[in-house]
């Protein structure tokens, strides 16, 4: 690691953006399986608070997509900015995802009503 003066802010943020994005991307993902098991137990196969967190980790994929593609630099010293397809599709693919997800919650609803 080459500390930089000049960008040691950038430097700190990518590194912590790392390491916050990270742990809260593990958060959320338990966070969403113990809902899915929460939700089998009561016997609803899609809970609907999943949606918003499904949307909520693109957000953290944008995060994570951005500080992936300037973390060599960084390491490196250097000050250049970075933006990579990735830190755009990712959170759309994500995003793709929340709304397949809330299509099947729709679903699952409808069926219930209809038996």
């Amino acid at each position: 690691m080459v500390w930089n003066p000049g960008i040691k802010g950038w430097q700190t943020f990518i590194l912590a953006g790392r390491f916050v994005g990270a742990t809260l991307l593990f958060v959320i993902c338990c966070i969403f399986l113990c809902r899915i098991n929460k939700g089998l137990k009561e016997g609803e196969i899609f809970p609907k608070s999943n949606i918003s967190l499904i949307r909520w980790t693109a957000l953290v994929a944008a995060l994570l997509a951005f500080v992936h593609s300037n973390y060599d630099a960084v390491v490196k010293g250097e000050s250049e900015l970075m933006l990579d397809s990735n830190t755009i599709l990712i959170p759309l693919i994500v995003l793709l995802f929340a709304g397949l997800y809330k299509m099947a919650y729709l679903a699952a609803k409808d069926s219930k009503l209809a038996i």
